[in-house]
C-alpha cells in the first residue's frame, strides 16, 4: 500500500514534559530528524507531508495529535522520540488508532533501540524504524512490503520481528535539505541552550554522521553507526547560504558527534566559511573531542566564525577508560588551552556517578574542571541510556532494572528546577550523595571569586549583564 498523506510529530522534551507541561523545553531544538524525513518524502510523487507537529509547542500533546489527525486525515503518522519522552508518543499512537485503525503508526529516533519491548507494550504501534530512517521511510511510503524493507521492527504472525539490517547512507550529499518550511515555528520558536546564543536567528545543522569511538556512556552508534561520514564542504556551504537567504540565519550549532574527525575536510570547510567567502558574518558553535583538535585547526575555526566549542571531558580520573580512543587528561588540558588561545570559548562536560565512583574520584573531577577553567562547565549525574555499554553493564550488575519507566531516563543535573533522583547509583554513593556532589561541583566552579571577577570584566552590554545575572540566579536557586 502506498501512503500519500503523511503526518510527522515528536513528543515534548524537557523536564516539564514528563508531567504533561506546556512549552516544556524553554530552549527547544528543531526536530532535524523529522525535517530530514520530510525532505526525503517530498521528493516522491503524489505524497504530501501534511504537517510536522512539535510537542514543545503543545498545551496537551496527545490531544493536539488527535486534532491534527482529525484535521488532516493522514494515512501515515510518524513519531520520533528519545527514551525519556517516548510514553507520550505511545499514548498518542494508541489514541489515534482507536478511531483510525487503518492509519500506519511508525516510531523512530533514539528510542528505537528498545524496539522489541516498546512494540510489545504498545499494540497500536505498527512499525519501528531503527538506525538512520530516510531510506526506510521512503520505501514504506512508496508501498514496498514491510517484510522486504531492511532496518525495521514489524509485527508478523503475532510476533515482533526485525527485518534484515540496513547499511548506513554512504553518500551524505544525496540527502535533501531538511524541510524547514514544514516546521511551523521555524526559525523564531527555536533557541540554543544557554550559553550558546548571541541572540541572532539560529538553527542547528549536521554535516556528518557516525562516530568510530566506543564511549561507554553514548548510544549514538545505535542511530548513526560507527562509520564516520560527512557531507562535502561544498554541500554544507550551499546549505548555510540557503538558511541565510531564506530564513535570515546568522548563527548555527553543529550537532555532530565528532565535528572535526575528518581534519582535511574540516579545514577545507573552514576556509569556505569565512565572512569573505560566505558574504556575511556567521557565528557558530560545535562539539568535538579533545584528541581531534590542534592549534592550526582551531585558529581556522575562529576565522570561520566559531565562538564556542563543547568538549566531552567527562572525568578527572576515568577519562581514558570511559571515552573510546586516545583521549587523556593531558590532551584535555592542551585542547582547552589552544581553544582559548584562539579566542574561542569552551564548554566542558563532566559526569558524576560512574559505577566505580567514590567521593575521592568526584573530587578529582571537580578539581580538574577548575584547573582546566573552561568558559562554562556542565556537571551531570551519569545516565546509562538504553543502548549504551554503561546501561548494559548496569543492567547485568543489577544497578539498573530494565522496565518501561522510561521517563526516569533523563539527565540529572542542576539548573532545570533541581535534581531528579538518578537512575544509576553506585555501590558507595546513594542518590542523595550524588545530588549533593552535583550541587557541590556547580557551587565550587561558578562561585569562585576569580571566575566571577572574570565574568564581570567581560560585561559589555545590558544583555551580557542580564545573561550572567540570570545564570547565577538559576544556580543559586538550586544550591
Amino acid at each position: 500500500m502506498k501512503y500519500k498523506q503523511i503526518l510527522l510529530t515528536r513528543p515534548p522534551t524537557g523536564s516539564n514534559a514528563l508531567q504533561g507541561g506546556s512549552d516544556s523545553d524553554p530552549h527547544p531544538q528543531p526536530p532535524l530528524g523529522l525535517a530530514y524525513l520530510a525532505g526525503v518524502i517530498e521528493r516522491l510523487d503524489d505524497v504530501h507531508v501534511l504537517d510536522i507537529l512539535d510537542g514543545n509547542f503543545s498545551e496537551n500533546y496527545v490531544y493536539d495529535v488527535k486534532m491534527a489527525v482529525k484535521k488532516h486525515n493522514p494515512d501515515f503518522v510518524g513519531f520520533s522520540a528519545f527514551t525519556p519522552f517516548a510514553n507520550p508518543a505511545l499514548e498518542a499512537a494508541t489514541e489515534i488508532k482507536k478511531d483510525n485503525p487503518s492509519i500506519l503508526t511508525v516510531l523512530g529516533g533514539p528510542h528505537a533501540v528498545l524496539a522489541d519491548v516498546t512494540m510489545k507494550k504498545c499494540p497500536a504501534l505498527d512499525v519501528i524504524v531503527y538506525d538512520e530512517g530516510e531510506g526506510q521511510i521512503e520505501e514504506i511510503v512508496s508501498g514496498k512490503p514491510l517484510s522486504e524493507i531492511s532496518g525495521l521492527f514489524i509485527r508478523q504472525n503475532g510476533k515482533v520481528i526485525p527485518t534484515t539490517p540496513r547499511s548506513y547512507i554512504d553518500n551524505m550529499d544525496s540527502l535533501p535539505y531538511p524541510a524547514y518550511h514544514k516546521l511551523p515555528h521555524f526559525p523564531d520558536g527555536y533557541h540554543p541552550h544557554p550559553p550558546k546564543s548571541t541572540g541572532k536567528k539560529w538553527c542547528s545543522i549536521m554535516w556528518s554522521r557516525g562516530c568510530p569511538f566506543f564511549c561507554n556512556y553514548c548510544n549514538r552508534e545505535n542511530s548513526f553507526g560507527l562509520q564516520f561520514r560527512n557531507q562535502s564542504p561544498e554541500y554544507v556551504i550551499d546549505h548555510i547560504k540557503y538558511l541565510h537567504s531564506e530564513y535570515g540565519i546568522e548563527e548555527l550549532t553543529f550537532y555532530d558527534d565528532v565535528m572535526s574527525l575528518n581534519r582535511k575536510a574540516t579545514m577545507k570547510l573552514m576556509k569556505e566559511m569565512t565572512p569573505e567567502k560566505l558574504g556575511f558574518n556567521l557565528s557558530w558553535d560545535a562539539e568535538t573531542r579533545v584528541d581531534l583538535v590542534d592549534q592550526e585547526l582551531l585558529f581556522a575555526m575562529k576565522d570561520a566564525g566559531c565562538r564556542m566549542i563543547s568538549y566531552g571531558i567527562e572525568h578527572g580520573e576515568f577519562i581514558h577508560e570511559i571515552k573510546g580512543g586516545t583521549a587523556t587528561l593531558e590532551q584535555a588540558e592542551n585542547a582547552v588551552k589552544w581553544t582559548h588561545n584562539a579566542k574561542i570559548e569552551t564548554v566542558g562536560y563532566y559526569m558524576i556517578g560512574l559505577p566505580k565512583e567514590t567521593p575521592e574520584t568526584i573530587r578529582k573531577t571537580i578539581d580538574f574542571a577548575k584547573k582546566l577553567n573552561c568558559t562554562y562547565a556542565m556537571f551531570a549525574i551519569t545516565m546509562p541510556f538504553p543502548g549504551n555499554k554503561l546501561y548494559d553493564e548496569a543492567v547485568k550488575s543489577g544497578l539498573v532494572k530494565l522496565d518501561d519507566a522510561w521517563d526516569q531516563f533523563v539527565y540529572s543535573g542542576v539548573g532545570a528546577g533541581g535534581i531528579q533522583a538518578p537512575v544509576l547509583t553506585t555501590n558507595s554513593l546513594s542518590a542523595n550523595d550524588l545530588g549533593y556532589w552535583a550541587k557541590q561541583a556547580y557551587k565550587e566552579y561558578y562561585f569562585r571569586p576569580s571566575y566571577i571577577l572574570n565574568k564581570l570584566l567581560k560585561i559589555r552590554t545590558i544583555k551580557d549583564l542580564k545573561m550572567y545575572y540570570n545564570g547565577f540566579r538559576m544556580l543559586k536557586k538550586d544550591m
